[in-house]
C-alpha cells in the first residue's frame, strides 16, 4: 500500500488533504474561493467523472472567475451519495483505470450538494438565484419525459401532473427549473443556461422542448420568458464511467491509502463538444481540453456512427460467443477485425472536423474497447439493440446505399443482432434479451426469426430500407442463413474475406 505520512490509511476530507501519499494529486487551489455559479442536477457518477473534473483542472489554472459546481440530487438513490459527500466536505476521488496504469486524484470542484426531498426550498432558492448562470443537467434520456418515437412530451406522466399541481414542491429537475425561472421572472430576472450533459442526440434541443412544454402548461408567459432568456447549448460528452464498486473502494484504500466512500472510475479517454452558446457566461473549458463549437450535430455523428456503433458492431457477436466483457471480445483477432472493418466501411460517411482525425479516432476507439481494467459487459452493450440498431448502424447504411456503395460489414451486423434476438449463444446458453422495443419486431420473431423482410420493412426501426434499397433484403438474409446454419464464426470469416477481397 502507498501509505500516508504515519502509514495509515485515512478517510478522505480536507482537513486529511495535507497529509495524504505522494501519488495522490489533490486541488492546489483554496475551494473556499470558488463561485459555485454552475448548479448541476443529478450528480451520478459520469458528472463527477466528466463535467467536475473538466471544473476541477480549470480552477487549478488559476482562471480569473473560479467557477465551481453545486450538486442537486432528486432520485431516492441520491439520499445516500449526499450523506457520503457531506461526510467528506463534497470531496471524492477520480480513479483513472487502463490497462498500463491507474491513477487517483481527489477533486474539488463541488462546492456543495443538497438532497431535493429533503431541501426542496433550499435547492429552489439555488437554482432562481441571480448569480447562478448555469444549470446543468445529466438526468438519463428517459428523464427528459419526451416520447421517443414521436417527439411528444409526457404531459399526462404521473411526476409532471403532479408537478403541475404542486409547482411549489416539484419533484422533477423540469418541474424545479420551471420554478425557479417563473421566481426569476418575477424577480431578477436574471437569464440562464440550462446545459444538458445526457448522452443522447441533441441533447440541449431535448432539454428546450421538455422545459417549454412544461412551462406552457403552467402559463404562457412563464413559455415566452423562458423562450427570451434561457439559452439551451447542445453538447457531445464521452467517457466510460463504469459502476463504482466495493471492489473500486478497496483498491483505493490499498494502493493509495484512503477511505473515499464515494469514489468514482473512468477510462483515461475523455472528451466535450460544446456549442457556444452562453446566454450569460461559462468557464473558459476550452482551456482544460473542450471544444467549444457553433454546431455539435457532426461531432455526435461522428461518435454515433463509430463508438457507439462500434459498440453495437461487435456486441452482438461478442455475446454469442460467450464472452463477457468487451475487452475480451477485442482479444479475439476476428471480432478485433470487425470493428476494425466497420469503421473502415462507415468512416466515408462522414466529414472532416476541425479537432478531429478520423484515422485516429479509430484507433483510439479500438484501444479503449480494449482496456481490461474497466470491464465494460457485452450485455449492456447488446441492450435496447432496438434503438441503438436504428440509431448507430441504420443511418450508415442508408448514407453508403445513397452514395451507390455496396456495404458487407453492416449487413452483417444487422442480420448478427436478428440472430441474436433467438437468446440461445454458440453454446446454448440462454441470453437474457433486455430491450423495451421489441415488440417492433413481433412479426419477424412470430415467424420463426429466420426471414429478415418482416423485420428489415419495420418503418419505425429501419424507415424506408426495403423499400428503396430492396436489394439490401438479400445480402441480409445471406449472413443471417450462414449465421444459423455455420454460427457466428464462420459467417463473420465469410464476410471480412468478402470485404478483403473486394
Amino acid at each position: 500500500m502507498l501509505s500516508n505520512s504515519d502509514g495509515t490509511s485515512l478517510p478522505l476530507s480536507e482537513s486529511n488533504l495535507p497529509w495524504l501519499g505522494d501519488a495522490v494529486a489533490r486541488p492546489c487551489y483554496d475551494r473556499k474561493r470558488t463561485v459555485p455559479a454552475l448548479v448541476h442536477i443529478g450528480v451520478g457518477g459520469f458528472n463527477r467523472s466528466h463535467l467536475a473534473v473538466y471544473l476541477d483542472d480549470l480552477l487549478g489554472l488559476g482562471e480569473a472567475k473560479r467557477w465551481g459546481e453545486f450538486g442537486v440530487g432528486l432520485l431516492p438513490g441520491d439520499k445516500s451519495l449526499h450523506s457520503a459527500l457531506a461526510a467528506q466536505d463534497f470531496l471524492y476521488g477520480l480513479l483513472l483505470m487502463d490497462d498500463a496504469a491507474e491513477s487517483y486524484r481527489v477533486i474539488g470542484s463541488l462546492a456543495g450538494h443538497l438532497y431535493a426531498p429533503e431541501a426542496c426550498d433550499a435547492v429552489l432558492e439555488r437554482l432562481a438565484a441571480p448569480d447562478t448562470a448555469i444549470i446543468s443537467l445529466t438526468v438519463t434520456e428517459s428523464g427528459y419525459f419526451i416520447e421517443d418515437s414521436t417527439g411528444r412530451f409526457l404531459a399526462d406522466h404521473a411526476e409532471i401532473t403532479n408537478d403541475l399541481e404542486h409547482p411549489v414542491r416539484p419533484a422533477t429537475w423540469v418541474g424545479y427549473v420551471a420554478e425557479a425561472a417563473a421566481r426569476r421572472m418575477k424577480g431578477s430576472g436574471a437569464p440562464f443556461t440550462l446545459l444538458s450533459c445526457d448522452n443522447l442526440q441533441a441533447n440541449g434541443e431535448k432539454a428546450r422542448a421538455a422545459l417549454l412544454s412544461y412551462a406552457e402548461l403552467r402559463s404562457g408567459a412563464l413559455r415566452n420568458w423562458i423562450e427570451r432568456n434561457v439559452s439551451f447549448p447542445n453538447s457531445m460528452v464521452d467517457r466510460i464511467t463504469p459502476r463504482t464498486t466495493g471492489e473500486h473502494r478497496l483498491r483505493i484504500e490499498q494502493a493509495f491509502g484512503i477511505r473515499d466512500r464515494c469514489p468514482v472510475v473512468s477510462e483515461p479517454f475523455r472528451q466535450w463538444v460544446l456549442e457556444d452558446a452562453f446566454v450569460i457566461g461559462r468557464p473558459s473549458w476550452e482551456l482544460v481540453g473542450a471544444q467549444m463549437v457553433a454546431d455539435v450535430a457532426p461531432y455526435e455523428k461522428t461518435k454515433m456512427r463509430l463508438l457507439n456503433g462500434g459498440h453495437s458492431a461487435i456486441g452482438y457477436a461478442a455475446d454469442l460467443l460467450g464472452y463477457s466483457y468487451i475487452h475480451e471480445a477485442l482479444a479475439d483477432p476476428l471480432l478485433c477485425d470487425l470493428l476494425k472493418q466497420f469503421m473502415d466501411e462507415v468512416r466515408p460517411t462522414l466529414q472532416r472536423l476541425p479537432g478531429i482525425d478520423l484515422d485516429e479516432y479509430s484507433r483510439t476507439v479500438v484501444q479503449r474497447f480494449s482496456n481490461a481494467a474497466i470491464r465494460d459487459q457485452a450485455a449492456r452493450i447488446c441492450s435496447d439493440g432496438c434503438a441503438k440498431i436504428a440509431k448507430f448502424i441504420v443511418p450508415s447504411l442508408l448514407d453508403l446505399l445513397q452514395a451507390g456503395r455496396s456495404p458487407r460489414v453492416l449487413p452483417f451486423v444487422i442480420a448478427c443482432w436478428l440472430h441474436y434476438l433467438r437468446g440461445v449463444d454458440e453454446n446454448g446458453r440462454a441470453m437474457t434479451i433486455s430491450d423495451p422495443m421489441l415488440d417492433r419486431l413481433r412479426p419477424f420473431l412470430d415467424r420463426g426469426g429466420s426471414d429478415v423482410y418482416p423485420a428489415l420493412s419495420t418503418r419505425s426501426l429501419f424507415g424506408e430500407l426495403a423499400f428503396t434499397f430492396p436489394q439490401t433484403v438479400k445480402p441480409v438474409q445471406a449472413v443471417l442463413d450462414e449465421l444459423r446454419s455455420s454460427g457466428v464464426r464462420a459467417a463473420l470469416t465469410k464476410t471480412l474475406s468478402k470485404v478483403q477481397s473486394s
